[in-house]
């Protein structure tokens, strides 16, 4: 089956990168090649990327410091880069990552790519997105869209009333969303660290603990669980030494509310984990599940 692009990457940029790239995919419905998906135990490495490489329009190369110390990513970015020079025809789309230093060293390692229009990573995929729906021909031209944007009429903000089942709902979704987030997290950092050693434990459908071990001992540990002061329709979360039966005590609590607007997650404002979030009023399931992440690891590395 013919996939839209073929992810290109290092492996540690997958958590903060290729993930959430993956999930707006996903929501435009792109289809995409990415080797976490189609590489099962016992496959032939080289024999499946050479089929993904072939399948696929397009190649996002995700150049990062991460990318330019791995010789396997390098091969697959060689390798697209010869197709591009055989055919004559696009295939490479780089996507930049770092500070501008950085992005300088990346462009004097490939110089090839010198010449090639980049995008770069930041806070917003919503411009990598649309690029990418340009180039696949499922969106108007930049000069369409212009225009497009400059007959827009000014329209009103229509407020929302939200009921107790669109938050019960909201709440479950996130949920799960949140354990979704710290199984998978946990298993990339299995994946890339031979001194960690992780544990996911699901208590029941509203409660699960997770472990970090490294060289056999315990760094850190929390419990996440729907509940809180006593609240039903909130999220809490406690790290370091607890009874995983009291849930009376947290860390950090995260409670629905609405505004005539949208639906999200008010912060206790008890700890932030960097600006990012500081001026969000209210999270949405994505930015929660990000923000107890960025909290449950800082104690383990920089």
């Amino acid at each position: 089956m013919k996939k839209n692009v073929f992810i290109c990457h290092a492996s540690e940029d997958k958590i903060d990168i290729i993930h959430p790239l993956i999930e707006a995919f996903n929501n435009q419905k792109i289809s995409y090649w990415f080797d976490e998906a189609e590489i099962k135990w016992g496959d032939s490495l080289t024999s499946k990327v050479s089929e993904g490489l072939r399948i696929s329009r397009y190649v996002i190369v995700v150049l990062s410091p991460n990318f330019i110390s791995k010789p396997w990513p390098e091969k697959e970015f060689n390798a697209a880069l010869n197709m591009e020079i055989s055919s004559g025809e696009v295939k490479v789309l780089p996507l930049l990552v770092g500070s501008e230093k950085e992005k300088k060293e990346i462009l004097e390692r490939y110089p090839l790519i010198n010449d090639k229009k980049y995008l770069s990573w930041g806070s917003s995929i919503n411009n990598i997105v649309s690029e990418l729906l340009i180039r696949l021909g499922k969106s108007g031209s930049r000069s369409e869209q212009q225009n497009k944007k400059s007959l827009d009429f000014d329209l009103p903000k229509i407020k929302k009333k939200f009921s107790t089942h669109d938050k019960d709902i909201f709440l479950k979704e996130a949920f799960k969303k949140l354990k979704e987030y710290f199984q998978n997290a946990l298993k990339e950092m299995d994946k890339k660290y031979n001194e960690i050693e992780t544990d996911f434990t699901e208590i029941h459908k509203f409660k699960f603990l997770c472990k970090i071990y490294i060289n056999g001992e315990l760094e850190n540990q929390c419990k996440i669980w729907i509940g809180g002061l006593g609240s039903s329709d909130s999220i809490a979360y406690v790290d370091g030494n607890f009874d995983i039966n009291y849930d009376n005590s947290m860390n950090d609590f995260f409670s629905i509310e609405t505004n005539e607007y949208k639906i999200g997650f008010k912060l206790s404002n008890i700890w932030y984990v960097d600006t990012e979030f500081k001026n969000i009023d209210l999270l949405n399931k994505d930015q929660l599940a990000r923000y107890l992440w960025r909290r449950f690891i800082k104690s383990v590395g920089p």
